[in-house]
Parts: C-alpha cells; structure tokens; sequence
C-alpha cells in the first residue's frame, strides 16, 4: 500500500477512534439525564460530572490497552511559561471572537436556564471547560494522537491532525447552537488543542476556554 494509502487509512481509523470515544462518553450521559427526566437546569450539573466520570474511565481502561497513564492525557501540571502565555494569546482571540459572534444573536448555552449567578459562573466558566477539556483535548486528541502516530515517530504533523480532528468534533458538538457558535468553538478547540500539544498539559487549555465563554456568560448572568 502507498504511503497516502496508509496515511488516509490511519486518519480514517484515527477519525472512527475519537468519534467511538466521543459516543461512549455522551451517549449513556444523555441517556441518563433523558432517564430522570431532568430539567435543564438540573441536567447540566449531571452532565458535566457523568461525562467526565466516563471520560476519565475510559481513559483507565487506555492505560491498560495502549501503555498510557494519566498525565499522557494531559492530567499533570504545565511550566508556568505555557500557562501565561495561553493566557495572554486566548485574551485578544476570545475578545475578537466574541465580539464577532454578538451580532448573530444566537443562543448560547445559557438559553433556557434560569441560574444564581454563582452557579451560572460554577458550571460554565469552570465546570464546562474543564469537562469539555478533559473529553476533547484530553481523552480524544490523546487517543488519535496515538492512532495517527507511525511507530517510532512522533512528528508535528501527526499532532496537528490529531487537534483538527478534535477541534472539528468540537464544533460540531455545537453546531446546534448554531453555525456561529460552532464556528467559534472550532477557533477554541484549534488554540486550545495546540497548547495541549505545546505544554503537555490540560491546564492551559482549560484557561483558554474558561477565557473564551467568559464575556457570554457575563452579559448572560449580568
């Protein structure tokens, strides 16, 4: 088989991994909340604990399979340098991008919900990003990073596919939002997956995308 063969081979199975991972983190959450028949400001918090519940299992049960531990998913602390420096970047990028995204009048997350500004804060500026970080950055951008990796190699242009993979699942994770918000998750998703793969580390990305659904939830909770 041809070079491109395999290399298109790899991506397919790279692709068909992260979306299997992404079904079994979502599926049984929302097949769970549907079950309680929660309301939807009851269902968030269950969402976000559910999933990175699940999330970090199946990151357990890799551990076992592919020879990973936990601080290959990200789970360890960045050199304080890529932290700052995320921070400084997402500031400019997120205010730019918020600013652009106002005049579509979409949604948002916070449609719909009716929550104390202390939770709205809790759930969306720490909760979501953190979750959401740990399932996209952590578990899927990890786990096709390997499957795109050729043995013995580990080369820029296996982590960049592995961030677009991740990053283009992201968006269409929000694209029921609408076509706006989901083209501004897949700007949070590129800069967020990137500092993953430059720091080692989830923590910048969290920061990144705490940074990005700041300005949303102000004006919503103000």
């Amino acid at each position: 088989m041809s070079g491109i063969g395999t290399a298109s081979l790899r991506g397919l199975r790279a692709l068909g991994a992260a979306l299997g991972l992404l079904l079994a983190v979502y599926v049984p959450t929302f097949a769970l909340v549907a079950a309680l028949h929660l309301s939807i400001a009851h269902a968030v918090p269950v969402i976000i604990v559910v999933s990175t519940v699940l999330a970090l299992a199946l990151m357990r049960v890799l551990q076992g399979r592919a020879g990973l531990t936990f601080a290959d998913f990200g789970l360890r602390w960045p050199k304080w340098r890529d932290l700052v420096v995320a921070i400084v970047i997402a500031v400019p990028v997120a205010t730019v991008v918020n600013v652009l995204l106002s005049p579509a009048h979409e949604s948002g997350p916070l449609a719909g919900l009716n929550l104390a500004p202390a939770l709205a804060l809790l759930y969306f500026g720490l909760g979501a990003p953190l979750q959401e970080e740990l399932i996209f950055r952590g578990l899927l951008q990890t786990a096709t990073t390997r499957v795109l990796a050729v043995p013995g190699s580990a080369t820029a242009r296996t982590g960049l596919a592995a961030i677009a993979i991740a990053a283009t699942l992201f968006a269409l994770a929000h694209l029921a939002v609408g076509p706006w918000t989901a083209a501004a998750a897949l700007v949070l998703g590129l800069l967020a997956g990137e500092w993953r793969r430059r720091s080692a580390s989830l923590i910048p990305a969290i920061a990144i995308h705490a940074i990005f659904n700041l300005p949303g939830l102000l004006v919503a909770i103000r």
